[in-house]
């Protein structure tokens, strides 16, 4: 193993080349750090209805010495991904979590989990992809189950901001005629997190054979969507969980919009106060004596 590269790295470069019962045990790992690390093999071969022949065989084919191997790795990379700078402060961190308010707790762990998003995105991919969202004659977003409320959101303030945004919902029996009117004029935004709605899948694979520009975002380097989607975002975490996600998530999409509204600020800015303006007058008509509605 390269100094250089984590074990969730390692796991994930050597993804595509493992068996497909390989691959189970890669997902799981990479979802269940923490059950990995104090776990035996046959448990991981139980959860993952394989072996515990097939998961020593997924440590050699990632260039390990076996299963006790990756234990060690996974140790070191989520101790690192713990520790701010030294063994000092996270044995502090641990021994006072007790003494700290269940706010301060959350808060903090959502602080760690953004700045590793933060750090995990290309910059010019973001450049790129905010660009196009300022150019597009339209936007669509699409987002089933947990990544629904995040599209939700999306849509609410991109809706605010430009004229032709569509939430696209797989439920109504408008989604054709909807996938039909996306041409290469618009941009889709789509958010896939675990479990990965099939839904959502196969409306990027039928946009992307029409060449449609689609921006993703999802929470794993292995997440189906990849093979869809050349211009996907992937928010760092540490283990799997939808839940947890949601704090990066809402971070990532609102911090989309801002570099959208970047490329142009006195454009939207006019918009914005527009907005403002009709909606005072809504106000005023509303409560006013001329309202005879």
């Amino acid at each position: 193993m390269g100094e250089s590269n984590s074990i969730k790295q390692i796991i994930e470069e050597h993804y595509q080349t493992l068996s497909k019962k390989q691959q189970l045990v890669a997902t799981f790992v990479l979802q269940n750090l923490t059950f990995v690390a104090t776990n035996a093999a046959h448990e991981v071969g139980q959860r993952t209805n394989t072996s515990e022949t097939t998961v020593i065989r997924f440590c050699y084919e990632l260039g390990l010495e076996g299963y006790v191997h990756l234990q060690k790795e996974i140790t070191m990379y989520l101790f690192n991904q713990s520790s701010s700078s030294s063994l000092g402060n996270y044995i502090s961190k641990q021994t006072n979590r007790t003494a700290r308010s269940a706010l301060e707790v959350a808060v903090q762990k959502d602080i760690e989990q953004l700045e590793r998003m933060v750090s995990s995105i290309d910059e010019d991919l973001f450049q790129y992809a905010t660009k196009k969202l300022h150019e597009a004659e339209s936007i669509y977003i699409v987002g089933v189950d947990a990544s629904q409320y995040a599209a939700n959101w999306l849509y609410f303030v991109l809706h605010l901001l430009r004229p032709n945004v569509t939430l696209i919902r797989t439920e109504t029996h408008e989604l054709i005629r909807t996938l039909e009117k996306i041409d290469e004029n618009a941009v889709v935004i789509v958010i896939s997190l675990h479990r990965y709605a099939k839904e959502t899948l196969q409306i990027a694979q039928y946009l992307n054979k029409k060449n449609v520009q689609l921006i993703g975002i999802t929470d794993s380097n292995i997440a189906p969507i990849h093979a869809y989607i050349s211009c996907t975002f992937v928010l760092e975490q540490l283990e799997h969980s939808t839940i947890d996600v949601m704090p990066s998530l809402i971070s990532f999409v609102n911090a989309l919009v801002t570099g959208m509204t970047a490329q142009d600020s006195e454009y939207y800015e006019a918009g914005s106060i527009n907005f403002d303006t009709i909606e005072q007058q809504f106000i005023l008509d509303k409560w006013s004596g001329n309202n005879h509605g």
